[in-house]
């Protein structure tokens, strides 16, 4: 029991021995520094360090009998009043806080994914975003890269979660094959004009934008956090879905 609620002191901000000499002295009652060291087994220097510490904190106070100084702790509520001074404390600087992490969220994020297993994580991040998503894709070379049967595996999540797909794909067989089950995969897709050779997966969801190069000694995924990159390549995606052909 003891241990107990010297871990429940200690994560108020105490350390170890400062939560021991608080215990000590509250059963002691008043007593010298050099009975509660005894109590807790340490130096009375080390003790009457401690004691300062607890006594800055209004955890123990003193009286002066006869030339001699008692300490007593005091009453355990203060550790309730301490703890809600600390958090009015940081009640305080909320605002600092929240202007802080706005900055953040702000700035620009890039990652970096290299290699099949790492751009796969994109995949990832697009079911965890929730957001519908707008696609430049060169297909066949894109399932040959990532696998038919994650692609698949892909779009039984993505209907899972009613996410639609805008998709715009060369005009090749397997395309067709994919196109004809657009109305079960909540996807639209069109192809892209043969003067508008594709080479490059561009990904649009959220506030993100994910341009991923298929080159074979290592394909490489730039992830951008950022809603204006975002707008302005969704601005390219539009004018490329206009000229694309519908049927």
């Amino acid at each position: 029991m003891r241990m107990q609620v010297q871990k429940v002191i200690e994560q108020l901000g105490y350390t170890r021995d400062e939560a021991k000499v608080y215990l000590a002295a509250l059963g002691l009652g008043e007593s010298h520094v050099s009975d509660i060291a005894q109590k807790v087994r340490r130096p009375p220097s080390s003790v009457q360090v401690i004691i300062n510490k607890l006594h800055k904190d209004g955890l123990m106070n003193f009286y002066v009998r006869k030339r001699y100084k008692y300490w007593v702790a005091e009453n355990p509520t203060r550790l309730i009043a301490r703890l809600r001074e600390r958090e009015d404390s940081v009640r305080s600087v909320m605002p600092q806080l929240e202007a802080l992490q706005h900055e953040r969220e702000q700035k620009p994020r890039i990652k970096i994914f290299e290699g099949v297993d790492e751009i796969r994580l994109l995949y990832d991040d697009m079911l965890e975003t929730k957001t519908h998503i707008l696609a430049i894709i060169p297909w066949d070379d894109w399932i040959r890269l990532l696998g038919r049967g994650f692609m698949e595996d892909f779009i039984e999540k993505r209907v899972k979660h009613y996410l639609h797909i805008r998709l715009l794909i060369p005009n090749t067989a397997v395309a067709a094959e994919l196109r004809s089950r657009d109305a079960s995969e909540l996807r639209e897709t069109r192809y892209v004009p043969d003067d508008a050779p594709i080479r490059t997966t561009v990904l649009l969801y959220g506030a993100k934008a994910a341009v991923v190069s298929l080159n074979r000694k290592l394909p490489t995924a730039v992830l951008i956090e950022d809603a204006d990159v975002h707008e302005t390549l969704s601005v390219f995606f539009e004018e490329l879905w206009a000229r694309s052909a519908a049927a």
